[in-house]
């Protein structure tokens, strides 16, 4: 019958990954202000959402790293080409790339949300 369409939000352009996690995240600062019951947290807890972004970011690199050592130590302990094996893992890296790029990008304008809002609250 019908193609199954397959949904992911991996699949979508790094602008509207970005603007997703965006609105997710504003969505949560804005209800945790008005449940704390003072919209003048919302640039702090703006700021608190970019650290958690960036961290967030950091971790694939993290990942990355140490997975590469392993994988080297391996390769030397078995005699194996080291390039060889890097190349096979070019994928993984670059999803992992992919996901600092859109994690880090949104800390840094969560960030700027939260100089923004302390301005005009």
């Amino acid at each position: 019958m019908g193609k199954q369409v397959e949904r992911s939000i991996t699949k979508l352009p790094r602008l509207f990954q970005i603007l997703i996690i965006l609105l997710l995240v504003s969505a949560l600062v804005f209800l945790i202000a008005i449940l704390l019951g003072n919209l003048r947290y919302v640039s702090n807890l703006y700021f608190y959402a970019s650290i958690l972004l960036l961290i967030l970011a950091i971790i694939p690199i993290v990942l990355e790293l140490v997975s590469s050592g392993k994988l080297a130590g391996k390769a030397v302990r078995k005699d194996e080409n080291v390039s060889e094996l890097l190349k096979e893992k070019q994928k993984l890296y670059e999803q992992r790339a992919n996901m600092t790029y859109i994690f880090g990008f949104s800390g840094i304008v969560a960030f700027l949300l939260s100089i923004i809002t302390s301005l005009i609250i």
